[in-house]
């Protein structure tokens, strides 16, 4: 006699999490919940029906049908591991046959375990916020932030009651197969899916300020998650379109702005660090670090560890070394005076570079020269 199958919703299962998150303080992993609600006569014995979603459903409306959608919880009992990437590290254990994409809600008061896995996962916080912990690193989500974690990158996720994050989950395979456009394509999205398939470096995860939920986003993001739940032999097929539409639309709600998070594997310097550098160089007369940021698609805090990891200077430190090197060489060797130096430096006022080259040279930038001149007159 085959052994029963047991089902619950994503709604059981967040329900769960959160009346014993606020009961004992705990979060649990996944399997390690579902063994609970197997002990208390949770499960459903029978497979649940599948909800019907529509495209001129209210937003609250279509939002709790989602949450109706069916989970086999026993195939979670059979595994023999209870951590996220052991029970669906693979795509074969996390994908429904023959499809691509899917899309589930991320659920709330659950533990916030680090995944691995071999497929990419895109996060949109349609309402409220959420914590993205990549390494050390802990980024905040907020309403209409879009994060793509590529395959194999060590992440984790940490969600409270009030917010509503999609988790849509893609095939590596479909990205290459599929995706070819943004594959060929120059900019910062392309080097990014480029690195993520083909790339050796360090992971990195994209991330997409959309601002708060513009409607066309939702109206893209809703169709995804209606055509993911659908069951015939169109379904890949349209999935797999809105999920470019919805790309395609969040990147225009954007203007194209992106950031770019890199793990620092063990503390070791990133290797694009040195073309920042140069940039800084290249540009240190007026170089600020929010225009660096944005040059460069990274977010200021990151951009500012990435450096001092990199250079063990903040990036006011590394700007201002640059300046006063500068200032030495026009003192060395020029006739200007001290109010052309400094503007050509890139200081808009005179005392604020007289105390700055003070503060590194212990003399002030008169003194400087009159002692290059008296050293060359020895």
């Amino acid at each position: 006699m085959s052994k029963e199958t047991l089902y619950m919703t994503q709604r059981m299962v967040e329900t769960f999490a959160v009346n014993h998150f606020q009961t004992t303080g705990e979060r649990l992993r996944v399997r390690e919940l579902v063994l609970k609600m197997q002990e208390q006569e949770l499960l459903l014995t029978e497979l649940p029906v599948r909800p019907a979603l529509g495209w001129d459903m209210p937003k609250e409306e279509f939002l709790q049908a989602f949450l109706d959608l069916p989970i086999n919880a026993t195939r979670i009992l059979e595994s023999q591991e209870g951590g996220y990437s052991d029970l669906f590290r693979e795509e074969q254990s996390a994908f429904p046959p023959g499809q691509d994409v899917f899309c589930r809600k991320a659920l709330s008061c659950m533990a916030a375990e680090p995944r691995s896995l071999s497929y990419f996962e895109i996060f949109y916080v349609l309402d409220g916020r959420c914590i993205m912990i990549f390494g050390t690193e802990e980024v905040e989500l907020v309403q209409g932030d879009l994060c793509i974690v590529p395959p194999n990158a060590s992440h984790a996720l940490l969600l409270d009651t009030g917010s509503f994050v999609i988790n849509t989950m893609v095939r590596a395979s479909t990205f290459d197969a599929r995706f070819g456009d943004l594959l060929t394509k120059a900019g910062v999205m392309s080097n990014f899916f480029r690195e993520s398939l083909y790339g050796k470096s360090v992971p990195n995860f994209l991330l997409i300020h959309t601002g708060p939920a513009p409607d066309r986003v939702q109206s893209h993001l809703r169709g995804l998650m209606i055509q993911s739940t659908t069951r015939d032999k169109h379904t890949n097929s349209c999935v797999i379109c809105g999920l470019k539409l919805f790309l395609s639309e969040a990147l225009r709600a954007s203007h194209d702005e992106v950031e770019i998070y890199r793990s620092l594997v063990g503390g070791s310097p990133r290797a694009d660090c040195g073309e920042i550098l140069q940039y800084i160089q290249q540009n240190y007369r007026t170089v600020r670090l929010s225009t660096l940021a944005r040059e460069f698609h990274y977010n200021e805090t990151y951009l500012s560890r990435m450096l001092q990891n990199y250079a063990h200077k903040s990036f006011t430190e590394i700007v201002r070394d640059i300046r006063m090197k500068r200032a030495e060489e026009y003192l060395n060797n020029s006739a200007l005076r001290i109010h052309e130096i400094s503007a050509l430096v890139g200081y808009s006022s005179v005392d604020h570079f007289s105390r700055a080259f003070k503060s590194t040279h212990g003399m002030s930038p008169q003194a400087f020269r009159r002692r290059t001149l008296h050293m060359e007159s020895e």
